[in-house]
């Protein structure tokens, strides 16, 4: 068994004992969020991080195109023969299926699913070997024309970066779940040039969680990764969006009737996904990408502008420049094929498919009221818009997230009241009506995992056990002397931790060996009082040993949680070890450890009443 580490404080002190010193202070505030200054720097040093990650990874993927693409617009694959657009998919769909099947199924976990199971389940803790395996297979998948977006893997990478920075910094769970976040918001921010809405589609979407703690070290993290994307890309957004506007209140009705439509296609396509899913349950990975790459190849035929990430597309449609027929053909090519691709596990993300799916329906209406009502309707532009925001926002149903991106994409303030009316519409049509999850959690479902936001472990899972255990602790083998246990009360701890050959096995409350002990001093008293030559063979009660698991006390069995837990964790050691109380402790060596506190689930309950007040 380890042995438990006791700081001697006649050691001379070090350099390298200071440092580490500071980190482990830095650690045990940072448990508690004390520290948000700290953690604030910490942020954007992850959003510098998991900026260069997205941003390495946007090249990656556009750079592919070098190798076999001639036209202007990055992604216009309409003008290829057609030979290649049916060839292209289906070749990649094969070669990503060969190379899954070929990593181990554990790393095969790719994308923001990927992520929130790792929040929801493991803390935040994600591995870089699955984010390995996203940038090299995403960026295969993007670059091969697949009906994919490219912000999924980018949440993955991002999200990935952040955790592995907490990871090496040993920082507390709590912490690194944050950092997660800030990696998911640089990594949003990153891709479309959106720093608020990346905060806020971390927070929804990623963390479930809206905190002052957490939201100033996201807004670091996400400014810094917008301002790298933009050394690297430029100052445009993802969307070259024209300056339009509202043409008339009359059109409030439109929007309404974009909102409904565009909840029943998101529905659709929700269960779509889950369909194919579950039809596909029993398929090796290399036939379900191939699957999905030969559909691609075959749809892409007769509406190629489904193929890549699609943005050529959308600007577009944002511009007025697509007939009616297109939107409709583009529209329809695009649902099938980017449903047969999240139902078949093809690595990417659904949000950029999404917008592009959103803005197309956007059109489509837009077209049709001109036809309809010209004096009364503005330029179908404006309804791709609110469309493309509207079908993101439904389904994730994250409609905070979905109108930040709108009003930055767009700059302009005016689109907001047209996009909350459909944004809500379209949120109530998938969530109440059809009574469906987030395209996320749908995904997750269907591989047996449901995720579900509970405010008392979200508050659980956010403060580290550094923050709340008490830290007046006598650590003390079972045997000690009367001289012993003077010099032990002298220091006032609150806790007495017995161990029995240096493992701690039992709890006590340091006030009971104050009682005990007031008790000798009176035994003592009368001891000497009552002395007489019959008794000088005897012990007198000071002399004796005394043995903290047999004096009268309220003793309590005792468990172990690391210091990097968080009150969740350790309330679930506590209900599975059941018991009251968890010493906590850090291995500083093979055979060492060193503790730091007590925490009691008594503790934990008063903190949680305090704070919900």
């Amino acid at each position: 068994m380890p042995t438990i580490e006791i700081k001697n404080s006649t050691n001379k002190p070090n350099s390298n004992a200071q440092k580490c010193h500071f980190f482990e202070s830095i650690r045990i505030r940072l448990a508690s969020l004390d520290a948000l200054s700290a953690l604030a720097a910490i942020g954007f040093v992850s959003g510098i991080l998991a900026g260069g990650v997205v941003v390495l990874f946007r090249l990656f993927t556009e750079s592919s195109f070098v190798l076999w693409h001639s036209g202007d617009a990055m992604g216009d694959f309409e003008a290829t023969p057609w030979w290649f657009k049916l060839f292209l998919p289906t070749l990649g769909g094969i070669v990503v299926g060969f190379i899954l099947l070929k990593v181990g199924k554990h790393y095969r976990q790719v994308g923001v699913g990927h992520v929130l199971e790792r929040m929801t389940f493991h803390q935040g803790y994600l591995n870089w070997r699955n984010a390995l395996v996203q940038f090299l297979i995403g960026g295969l998948t993007i670059a091969t024309g697949q009906s994919v977006g490219r912000e999924g893997p980018g949440i993955h990478l991002g999200s990935t970066t952040g955790s592995w920075l907490g990871q090496r910094m040993k920082l507390p769970n709590n912490s690194i779940r944050i950092l997660v976040g800030c990696g998911t918001a640089a990594a949003i921010s990153a891709s479309f040039n959106t720093p608020l809405a990346g905060v806020i589609f971390a927070m929804e979407v990623v963390m479930m969680e809206y905190t002052v703690s957490s939201f100033i070290p996201l807004i670091l993290s996400s400014v810094s990764a917008a301002i790298l994307s933009r050394i690297v890309f430029g100052n445009n957004v993802a969307f070259t969006v024209p300056s339009l506007d509202l043409h008339s209140l009359w059109e409030i009705p439109n929007f309404v009737l974009l909102g409904l439509i565009i909840g029943s296609i998101a529905a659709l396509f929700i269960k779509g996904t889950i369909v194919v899913s579950a039809r596909a349950k029993s398929w090796s990975i290399w036939l379900k990408c191939s699957v999905a790459g030969t559909s691609v190849g075959l749809l892409a035929l007769v509406a190629p502008q489904i193929m890549g990430v699609g943005y050529d597309t959308v600007n577009a449609a944002l511009h007025g420049n697509l007939t009616l027929n297109i939107l409709i053909i583009a529209f329809s090519g695009k649902l099938l094929a980017t449903i047969i691709c999240s139902g078949l596990s093809l690595p990417g993300g659904a949000i950029g498919p999404s917008m592009f799916i959103g803005a197309m329906v956007g059109g489509i209406l837009g077209s049709v009221a001109s036809m309809l009502l010209p004096e009364y309707a503005s330029d179908y532009a404006f309804y791709a818009m609110v469309g493309m925001a509207t079908m993101m926002s439904a389904i994730l149903q994250a409609p905070l997230a979905a109108l930040m991106a709108l009003l930055e994409l767009t700059n302009n303030p005016n689109i907001l009241l047209p996009g909350m009316i459909a944004v809500v519409v379209s949120n109530l049509v998938v969530s109440q009506f059809f009574k469906q999850p987030s395209i996320l959690h749908a995904q997750l479902k269907a591989r047996g995992l449901e995720l579900r936001v509970n405010p008392l472990s979200q508050f659980l899972r956010s403060v580290g056990v550094a923050g709340l255990m008490e830290r007046k602790l006598s650590i003390q083998e079972k045997f000690i002397s009367y001289e012993q246990a003077e010099k032990l009360l002298e220091t006032t701890p609150r806790w007495i931790l017995i161990r029995q050959d240096k493992v701690p096995i039992s709890l006590m409350a340091a006030n009971d060996l104050a009682r005990y002990i007031f008790e000798i001093k009176e035994k003592q008293a009368e001891f000497e009082n009552n002395q007489n030559e019959a008794d000088e063979g005897l012990l007198a009660p000071k002399e004796q040993p005394i043995d903290l698991l047999a004096i009268p006390a309220d003793r309590q069995d005792i468990a172990s949680v690391y210091l990097q837990a968080n009150l969740e964790e350790a309330l679930d050691t506590m209900e599975r070890e059941t018991v009251d109380a968890v010493y906590v402790f850090r291995t500083t060596a093979p055979t060492a450890d060193k503790i730091y506190g007590i925490l009691t689930k008594e503790a934990i309950e008063s903190h949680y009443s305090y704070k919900s007040k």
